[in-house]
């Protein structure tokens, strides 16, 4: 398997978050927030203080250009770093992956290996 497709890009956010660093994981958490317009500011200022969110420069620096760039950049660096590392839950008949890591049927060529 060479390329990343939509559904193995999504596996690898969801089910790889071992191979994020702590940045990335802080630099989503914060995305999220301030992307929620309906978050109050004190809210905000209280998630900070418990580390739950970040105003770190490198972190903000992270998030330029969006959560949905952020999560692409994220899981490219993982498939281009850990590979070989992933455990991916592949279809033994097309090879593709697996909605989840528990998943025994294929979403794209329906094969069923319960």
């Amino acid at each position: 398997m060479k390329d990343l497709y939509p559904a193995l890009a999504t596996y690898i956010f969801r089910y790889c978050e071992e191979f994020q660093t702590h940045h990335e994981v802080m630099a989503y958490k914060t995305a999220l927030f301030y992307n929620l317009s309906d978050t109050p500011a004190h809210l905000l200022q209280q998630m900070k203080e418990r580390g739950e969110i970040s105003d770190d420069p490198e972190v903000l620096a992270m998030m330029v250009n969006g959560r949905d760039a952020l999560r692409d950049r994220i899981v490219e660096r993982i498939w281009q770093e850990h590979r070989e590392e992933l455990s991916l839950n592949l279809c033994p008949v097309c090879g593709k992956i697996a909605r989840t890591p528990k998943a025994r049927q294929c979403q794209f060529c329906y094969y069923n290996w319960h």
